[in-house]
């Protein structure tokens, strides 16, 4: 398939809300089998009424157990991310455009919706309203589900430079990635993301630290002085570290934005991508903004595995802006840490 060609598979999504009094889901376009699409749109119109059941009904557990078009791996999901906040989905017509799911070997492997509007009830205000996106199989079942990134970020990361279908593959495989990494902060899942880093990984953490100076303390007040401590860890001191701060914290809300995906000049044998994003982190207990560097190797087309892991803040705690060029940074970061 042509570039060309490729470029108007991107047009993908097509949202609108029209308030009435039921939510209701339906593909539009992108899918030419009418048999699965009317699968694909029962599967979910079921799963959202099982959701908003659960939240009218103010239940602590979401159960799914007895759920059979959604697989494991989205029952695990979902149960998970109610345990951290329940959710429910707003009194909308959705109606989305359906997008193929290709594999390694570049033949269609699935199904994939975006945009679904979601609230979350214990997110801060003006952050309940999020987005899911949903992976299908070829017969229609809900496979993956994952909190979306923005569809305008997203559609333009796909259009943008697009080399070959090979690219436009892994590009759509990064960005799932990305969704799903997120998710995995948000309903606070340990195991999925010791999973996706590989086990030499190069990871650094920090922690924007407001202290008071003898002046602010004179003063009564605290805030001008502000520090970033910073961590270099190994993938088992990171999550011994991330398992202490998800069960430290009631809630884990963390969202990306301003992301951006290149291929990484290297050997022909490797298939590095690197990743930057813009990361607002809340917790219960602690809050900031930072950027987020990714190197992901592809090495294993099926399961990508990150590298290299760097996060820096994005301003002090004063609000200013620390980072003055994030593009020259993303360029550096990508030079630098070989894998």
């Amino acid at each position: 398939m042509k570039v060309g060609k490729i470029s108007l598979l991107v047009l993908f999504i097509v949202l609108t809300l029209h308030v009435q009094a039921n939510p209701s889901f339906k593909i539009i376009d992108g899918i030419s089998n009418a048999a699965t699409r009317e699968v694909m749109e029962k599967n979910v119109n079921e799963l959202i009424t099982i959701i908003n059941g659960a939240y009218e009904a103010k239940q602590k557990k979401l159960n799914l157990s007895q759920v059979a078009f959604i697989s494991p791996t989205v029952k695990e999901t979902l149960e998970k991310m109610w345990a951290s906040s329940s959710m429910q989905f707003p009194d909308a017509e959705i109606n989305a455009s359906c997008l193929q799911l290709k594999s390694g070997n570049l033949k269609t492997k699935g199904y994939q919706v975006r945009g679904l509007p979601f609230d979350i009830s214990l997110a801060e205000a003006g952050e309940q309203r999020q987005e899911l996106t949903i992976d299908f199989s070829l017969a229609g079942k809900i496979e993956n589900v994952a909190v979306a990134i923005d569809i305008h970020r997203y559609d333009a990361i796909m259009k943008k430079k697009i080399t070959s279908e090979l690219d436009y593959a892994r590009k759509q495989a990064v960005l799932n990635f990305v969704e799903d990494f997120r998710t995995a902060y948000n309903k606070k899942d340990i195991d999925l993301i010791e999973s996706v880093f590989s086990s030499d990984a190069l990871i650094i953490t920090g922690r924007v630290i407001t202290r008071a100076t003898s002046k602010d303390l004179a003063r009564n007040h605290m805030g001008n002085h502000v520090d970033v401590e910073y961590d270099v860890l190994n993938k088992k001191d990171y999550i011994t570290k991330l398992r202490g701060i998800f069960k430290k914290n009631k809630f884990v809300n963390v969202k990306f934005s301003d992301i951006q995906v290149v291929r990484v000049p290297t050997r022909k044998d490797r298939e590095i991508y690197g990743v930057l994003l813009k990361q607002d982190w809340r917790t219960s207990r602690y809050s900031d903004e930072g950027l987020l560097f990714l190197k992901v190797d592809f090495a294993d087309k099926d399961f990508p595995m990150i590298q290299v892991r760097v996060w820096k803040p994005l301003r002090d705690g004063n609000g200013n802006i620390i980072v003055t060029d994030t593009n020259e940074d993303f360029a550096k970061f990508l030079t630098e840490h070989e894998i």
